[in-house]
């Protein structure tokens, strides 16, 4: 029996992506061992269960490189990176940030599965570039634009009920993205998140270094303030619309508490859980978006979309293409006479180029991504082999990630009685033991 795990980070999104890609893995085979955990708090469970294949989100930190290194050096289970966000732009400092600042073994992700032909090249090039891929990658599109499966997962939420018994007291709905979280980050939270790019200390940034990240921090602040009160004034004007304000899943899980201001109004609902933005776009007439990626989703389901933007933004020209209507934040009015007329849904070349480049999606077509990611991860079988003499897998092995996973089987070691589970143990032990000594004779050194 084939046995698959599933690692997501943020549940959200990807554990809708995974619903729908084991239903599509059962119809191949009723034969499989499928389970499904947070990547932190799956560790223990994933060497428990030695997996045949691990998919995951991408790496793209040091911690979950890590843990990832020592999880398939344990189980030889193939790693799969599944992207699950939607899309991006590709400068330079944005496609670093997707694939992320840490490095790791090239034979650590055994396939990179990507949602386009252009994504696949500009971050594959980059992944190749940096060490991180071996020409592994595969283009599928993107599984939470294939409507015919999301929309049928909308009814198996608790909430979905509530929510649209909720939207049938208002003539129209607006549905309202946030995503303003860098409003409330400190210093230290930039820095870990890797504003400052390879730098390895918060004590040895620079008094402009640190500026730069409170400028950011407070062009966040103010631009959240004049949209959230835009709304706030318009649902004032406006009390037969309803607006869903949903929260981004950083701001949910963060326990942002800025939005509480919102729950006096009748007809505001904050969406402060874990619903697909889908749910609610099936349901909306319009959305009012930052430059946000669900601007590309809301076309897929023929909504018109309200961009709201600072007239200082960068590449300013295209992103106003790309939406039906568009405001600066500084003009209230226009966007409260906007709103009080019908928005109409546009077709938008632009767009729709944008949604082929970057998940091969085109209106009027058949669009089946799940099944093609469902596909490669049922087929997938000869993972690659990590050496111990490889210098990412010796730092993984020595990091604070691998003396943890270290820490747990010697204690299970020592306090299980004999099995098979304890012999397991006791060969995964020597193996980390072994690959620590090549480390020291070789004079490498973890930072």
């Amino acid at each position: 029996m084939k046995k698959i795990m599933f690692l997501y980070h943020v549940e959200e999104r990807e554990y809708q992506i995974i619903e729908m890609i084991k239903s599509q893995l059962f119809s191949y085979s009723e034969k499989l061992d499928i389970r499904v955990g947070e990547f932190y708090h799956s560790i223990k469970d994933t060497i428990d269960f030695k997996p045949d294949v691990i998919v995951s989100i991408p790496p793209r930190d040091c911690y979950s490189s890590n843990y990832l290194t020592v999880l398939k050096l344990l189980t030889k289970a193939v790693v799969i990176s599944m992207t699950t966000e939607g899309h991006h732009t590709f400068e330079d400092k944005i496609v670093q940030d997707v694939i992320g600042f840490n490095s790791y073994s090239p034979k650590l992700v055994d396939y990179y599965i990507m949602w386009g032909a252009k994504t696949s090249n500009i971050l594959g090039r980059k992944l190749f570039e940096t060490g991180k891929v071996t020409k592994r990658i595969k283009t599928t599109g993107y599984a939470f634009y294939d409507l015919e499966r999301t929309r049928k997962l909308f009814t198996d939420y608790p909430a979905y009920p509530e929510i649209v018994n909720w939207a049938k007291q208002y003539s129209r709905i607006h549905l309202v993205i946030t995503g303003f979280s860098p409003a409330d980050w400190s210093v230290q939270d930039y820095f870990y998140l890797g504003f400052f790019g390879e730098q390895k200390s918060v004590s040895k940034l620079t008094e402009e270094q640190i500026q730069e990240a409170l400028k950011v921090k407070e062009r966040y602040t103010l631009f959240r303030d004049k949209y959230i009160n835009d709304i706030i004034s318009v649902a004032e004007q406006m009390p037969d619309t309803g607006f869903f304000v949903k929260l981004h899943p950083v701001e949910i899980s963060s326990k942002i508490r800025y939005y509480e201001k919102l729950s006096g109004y009748k007809n505001i609902y904050v969406v402060s859980t874990a619903l697909p933005v889908g749910m609610l776009l099936s349901i909306a007439d319009t959305m009012i978006h930052y430059n946000s990626t669900c601007n590309m989703e809301a076309y897929i389901y023929s909504v018109p979309t309200i961009l709201r933007f600072l007239a200082q933004d960068s590449n300013l020209e295209n992103i106003l293409k790309e939406s039906a209507y568009s405001y600066e934040i500084n003009d209230r009015e226009g966007f409260v006479n906007c709103l009080q007329n019908k928005c109409e849904f546009r077709r938008l070349p632009m767009t729709e180029k944008k949604l082929f480049d970057l998940f091969n999606w085109k209106m009027n077509k058949k669009y089946k991504p799940v099944e093609k990611i469902a596909s490669y991860i049922f087929n997938a079988k000869k993972s690659q082999h990590l050496s111990c003499f490889d210098k990412e897998v010796i730092k993984a092995v020595g990091s604070k990630e691998g003396e943890v996973i270290e820490e747990w089987l010697l204690y299970r070691f020592f306090e299980g009685k004999i099995s098979r589970k304890m012999l397991y143990d006791l060969t995964a032990l020597m193996k980390l033991q072994f690959i620590k000594i090549i480390g020291k004779l070789e004079g490498f050194v973890h930072v």
